[in-house]
């Protein structure tokens, strides 16, 4: 997964069942594969919603078997260890981070031993928009998507747009904004594409992703290295 010392990262896609119709029976899989912690937290999110019980059961699924591709392993046999601020990782493992909205996940595998944060979001309306862009983002946010609705563009995708930067940054990281979301700026004058974030003497750059039509994505990277993407 490196070239030439150039961080490269694998990102791969699940899709995931959009309506009750599309589940399909994987209780056996989730039995000999979750740990009896995994299967009590899916328990717990079916009492609310069996689709969205089942759709995590299958970005879990996911998650094991990409791993265990990467290390040799079976997929039951990956065992997750969480930080401070429950950041999920592996000992020994490839640095990861696994994103999931309506019908889809993502996950961003690399084997370089910078932090990295991924957010996929399906562009459902949002209500009282100018409420959001005013509480959570910062003036140049506020004035990127004021200018890019004077170019034409939908006001609606380029709030989606900075709020996935954000939380890619919050899962790059490791930290929670913890109300603070307004102080953290992702906008980068020079690039469009790429956005450098400096925050408590760290750098982090922030790259949009093209994950499918109704949906946008955002990739955070430790460091001011430009990485290369691989789509598996």
């Amino acid at each position: 997964m490196l070239d030439g010392g150039k961080t490269e990262i694998h990102l791969w896609k699940q899709a995931l069942p959009i309506s009750e119709d599309q589940m399909q029976s994987a209780a056996t899989i989730a039995q000999a594969t979750l740990t009896p912690e995994e299967q009590q937290r899916m328990s717990r999110i079916g009492k609310s919603s069996l689709l969205e019980a089942h759709g995590w059961m299958t970005s879990r699924l996911f998650l094991r078997s990409v791993l265990a591709h990467y290390m040799q392993l079976q997929a039951r046999d990956i065992q997750f260890n969480y930080g401070s601020s429950g950041k999920p990782y592996v000992q020994g493992g490839p640095r990861f981070s696994l994103s999931h909205t309506k019908g889809l996940c993502v996950l961003a595998v690399t084997s370089s031993s910078v932090e990295l944060g991924i957010d996929i979001e399906w562009m459902r309306p949002l209500l009282r928009q100018q409420a959001i862009i005013n509480r959570f983002l910062t003036v140049k946010e506020q004035d990127y998507i004021l200018n890019g609705v004077w170019k034409g563009h939908e006001r609606s995708r380029l709030l989606w747009e900075i709020l996935t930067r954000k939380e890619a940054w919050i899962k790059a990281s490791g930290q929670a904004l913890c109300g603070q979301w307004r102080t953290l700026n992702t906008v980068d004058e020079h690039s469009a594409e790429m956005n450098l974030v400096e925050r408590e003497g760290r750098s982090y750059m922030i790259r949009e992703l093209d994950v499918g039509r109704g949906y946008i994505g955002a990739l955070c990277l430790e460091g001011k290295a430009h990485a290369s993407i691989r789509w598996m």
